[in-house]
């Protein structure tokens, strides 16, 4: 058997703005660049959100409030987030985290799903042996009837045979 390949994407880096998983940081560049800091009018990516911003100000004289495309609670125009850095360590230790208890309670629940399996198994085989112990069981206790039907019983009646010879019919 070979090593489990284990999921450990809670591990590499990820956008702050929408938690989607990068294989590396220059991927998560390209995503912010193309997803999060483009101008939404004339489709012109940057490398960050102050100078989207300053674009946005100087070139089509708007405010800009919330980054694109993020989710609502991480939205904010005040996070100065470049790839990985910048993002608060209170959410990277999160996501570690989260994904650390996922893979275990996936480990643990697989390890109690073959541990149910097995307990299945020992009842099915039990109540097989029980079976043939009580075939077996009811085979001798049926002999043992057979034998003690033929038995001498001195406790039971016996069998008086009242004949009168001179009745039966002569041949």
């Amino acid at each position: 058997m070979g090593r489990k390949n284990r999921d450990l994407s809670y591990l590499k880096p990820f956008c702050f703005y929408c938690d989607k998983t990068f294989k590396n940081e220059v991927y998560l560049h390209q995503h912010q660049k193309a997803k999060h800091f483009m101008c939404q009018r004339c489709l012109k990516k940057f490398s960050s959100c102050d100078s989207l911003k300053n674009h946005v100000e100087s070139a089509h004289h708007e405010v800009l409030t919330k980054i694109p495309n993020a989710t609502d609670d991480r939205s904010d125009i005040k996070n100065k987030i470049f790839g990985m850095q910048g993002v608060p360590r209170i959410e990277i230790e999160k996501r570690i985290r989260k994904g650390a208890e996922e893979y275990w309670m996936k480990i643990l629940s697989a390890q109690y799903q073959q541990r149910r399996k097995e307990n299945k198994q020992r009842i099915k085989q039990n109540k097989i042996a029980m079976k043939q112990e009580n075939i077996q069981e009811i085979r001798q206790e049926n002999e043992q009837e057979e034998i003690n039907q033929y038995e001498y019983n001195p406790e039971a009646k016996p069998i008086i045979f009242d004949l009168d010879f001179d009745q039966l019919p002569k041949q």
